[in-house]
């Protein structure tokens, strides 16, 4: 990148189902991880101090996607994503390992620290401050920031919000804070092209200026291709033996319930792979334990059901308030998908099904 070169950004979001963020009874959007509080009279926390370690919740630790938000305007990476990071944009992140929750277990997550911070909002003078340390009482972006920009240029392809805002109008401490993330079109555009699943552009607005890349944004993407070298092909995991033995005791399937699979086949007119055999012949009742809210319910095969889409997705486990699980029958891995009721978007969370029964 050309020193003090001018480039577009947009902010970037992932599921709501986030790796480092719980609702729990006393608030929503609670942070796994404990940060030093820099004020003592509102108990503001210091927003630029990540905790070390870092911790991901127990049953989060997403496969299938290379991308995602965490916490305060970071990112988490997988390795391959790191490697490119770190070829295109050597100064631009600093990195952390990652662990599973009050425990010493790495994951293959790292944590991407933006360095550069941009300034994408205001808040109104009318808006309460604490009196010692001058921070909002509380930083709504709809209705209690002058401004809020969704796009921007900046001098660097990865940054974030050095302002914060919060969903409650009334008092941050409600429902935790939050700092945008930005990534520049044509990083998001050479993600794309790599299958480097997990992130989204947010911004949707008909800005003619943000809209399509230019050449020169183009041509960017052709060469950082060329550059990133083998980093540009995902390597898929193979089935092997012990995976399919792991989750087949994992899961309690003694014996493949040959009646369960030609339902299945009938059902929806697809012929069942190896791995679908699988999921067919699992106990109906079973519950499956992610790290979400509530644990969702594989179902009677008879109330399975399928996607409109054109790559069809086939749901399997469900919860009382309407969420479920999905997996692509298509695909040999099976991989698993978790639909949100309140988003109605489809979150790839595992490469494949028989990482339910990994850890």
């Amino acid at each position: 990148m050309e020193d003090n070169q001018i480039i577009r950004l947009s902010t970037v979001c992932s599921s709501d189902r986030r790796m480092d963020i719980l609702d729990t009874h006393k608030m929503l959007d609670t942070p796994v991880n404990k940060y030093e509080i820099s004020c003592k009279v509102c108990n503001f926390p210091n927003i630029d101090k990540t905790p070390e370690p870092y911790f991901i919740a127990k049953g989060r630790d997403f496969s299938g996607i290379e991308i995602m938000e965490a916490d305060l305007g970071n990112l988490f990476v997988s390795i391959r994503v790191k490697k490119i990071f770190e070829i295109l944009f050597p100064d631009q992140c600093t990195y952390k390992k990652t662990f599973i929750y009050q425990t010493e277990i790495s994951t293959k997550w790292w944590l991407a620290i933006p360095n550069k911070l941009v300034v994408n909002g205001e808040v109104k003078k009318n808006i309460k401050r604490c009196l010692a340390c001058n921070q909002p009482l509380h930083a709504h972006p709809g209705t209690q920031y002058k401004f809020w920009l969704q796009e921007l240029e900046a001098t660097a392809d990865i940054a974030k919000s050095g302002n914060w805002l919060s969903t409650d109008e009334y008092d941050w401490k409600n429902c935790w804070i939050g700092r945008d993330v930005f990534l520049s079109l044509r990083l998001i555009s050479l993600l794309k092209k790599i299958s480097a699943k997990g992130i989204y552009k947010t911004a949707m607005t008909d800005n003619p200026k943000y809209g399509q890349l230019t050449k020169a944004e183009k041509l960017w993407v052709e060469q950082s291709l060329e550059k990133i070298g083998d980093l540009k092909t995902i390597i898929k995991s193979d089935i092997t033996k012990e995976g399919i033995d792991k989750f087949k005791l994992f899961f309690l399937i003694s014996d493949k319930s040959d009646l369960k699979i030609a339902l299945f086949e009938k059902k929806f007119k697809i012929s069942a792979n190896e791995i679908t055999t699988l999921i067919c012949s699992i106990k109906s009742g079973t519950q499956i334990i992610i790290g979400f809210d509530n644990p969702l319910i594989i179902g009677d095969i008879e109330h399975w059901k399928i996607t409109k889409a054109k790559n069809k997705l086939v749901a399997f486990a469900f919860d009382e308030y309407g969420n479920y699980l999905l997996f692509s029958p298509s695909d040999k891995n099976c991989p698993v998908y978790f639909y949100d009721h309140e988003t109605m978007l489809y979150d790839l969370i595992q490469s494949s099904i028989l990482n339910l029964s990994a850890g």
